[in-house]
């Protein structure tokens, strides 16, 4: 199946109660090896020091074995929930965005979640012409394709 994405961004930030160790474990869980995480010290509203960590995935290889890992660590159901919610996902620069649970990335599972301690997930489709419509069109359609994969197995 064709992967219909361009690349992704996968972002969580830090706070200053959390292990940094800890955070990057769960980003690890989705990101290839391969994949360098940069970080950037910010300052949150109060002063208080906010450390965000970032990984940019660009290679076709590499947006495949994302999407490898997701599935493989997608917590049962969670496939379907995010097949109904393709069209509030993806915005009219044709970007589909996850969150997904932190502190459960850090115990090996991927649970969607809405808002809240995230790991975020930006990935920008290859919508030709550049709409919303095409892009919600090509992200169900795969979708689709991973939902009979899966149930083929």
């Amino acid at each position: 199946m064709e992967i219909p994405f361009r690349s992704a961004i996968v972002t969580a930030f830090v706070y200053a109660t959390e292990d940094e160790r800890r955070v990057l474990d769960a980003l690890r869980i989705l990101l290839p090896d391969e994949v360098k995480v940069r970080r950037s010290k910010l300052v949150g509203h109060y002063g208080n020091p906010i450390l965000s960590l970032e990984a940019l995935v660009r290679h076709k290889k590499l947006l495949r074995e994302l999407w490898e890992r997701i599935l493989v660590k997608l917590r049962s159901g969670e496939l379907e929930k995010l097949a109904r919610t393709v069209p509030g996902r993806v915005d009219e620069t044709c970007h589909f965005y996850l969150r997904f649970g932190k502190q459960l990335a850090h115990a090996g599972e991927l649970v969607l979640t809405g808002s809240g301690d995230a790991i975020h997930l930006r990935l920008k489709v290859a919508a030709y012409p550049a709409k919303r419509e095409v892009a919600i069109g090509l992200v169900e359609k795969f979708m689709q394709a991973l939902a009979s994969d899966i149930n083929s197995l």
